[in-house]
């Protein structure tokens, strides 16, 4: 996924008409060894992490390997995850005329969309940092967060995925279909 990440950069720009768009990762800070260290010698456990910029549009490179610090600006407030909801209470399971109980509904996951943040003027909001002298405009940052499937069980997962949405477009085509036949016999 990394070796497409400056494209994605890149179709964000386009698609957007965006005059600026980079792309940060969040990681540990690493710290400086020495050639008789371990391999692990660079971790710092207790360290908080940071955004590392790893992509930029051409006009904006000099982003690229700046580091942002939790107390720094915005962006950061993105990755403070908001406390779990509660959880639904259950209700007493509906019953009919005689006494059995009728199944609810199967309802269907909601889509889940990406954690965003949108700052309208960013010469009027105090916390937002600049790397470089600041410019008249908005600020849009978005958490994007994918799964790898370098293991077994993601790709049986992507696979099952797509069958399901096979199935689901096969199904909608056919109520399509007799929707579009019914509609046919209602006009002659």
């Amino acid at each position: 996924m990394t070796d497409q990440l400056q494209n994605l950069n890149d179709h964000l720009q386009v698609g957007t008409k965006a005059t600026a768009v980079y792309i940060g990762k969040m990681v540990l800070p690493k710290k400086s060894i020495n050639d008789t260290d371990n391999d692990q010698a660079h971790i710092q456990a207790d360290a908080v992490p940071h955004i590392n910029f790893g992509y930029a549009d051409p006009e904006h490179n000099f982003i690229v390997d700046k580091i942002l610090k939790p107390d720094q600006g915005v962006t950061y407030e993105l990755f403070n995850d908001a406390p779990p909801e509660e959880a639904e209470a259950e209700a007493a399971p509906e019953v009919d005329d005689e006494g059995n109980e009728i199944p609810k509904p199967v309802k269907e996951p909601e889509e889940i969309l990406p954690k965003k943040l949108v700052v309208n003027e960013v010469v009027r909001e105090s916390k937002i940092h600049f790397f470089k002298v600041p410019k008249l405009g908005s600020y849009m940052a978005i958490r994007l967060e994918y799964e790898t499937c370098l293991f077994e069980e993601a790709l049986d997962s992507g696979v099952s995925d797509a069958l399901a949405i096979n199935e689901k477009a096969r199904i909608q085509q056919e109520e399509k279909q007799a929707h579009e036949k019914q509609q046919a016999e209602l006009q002659e």
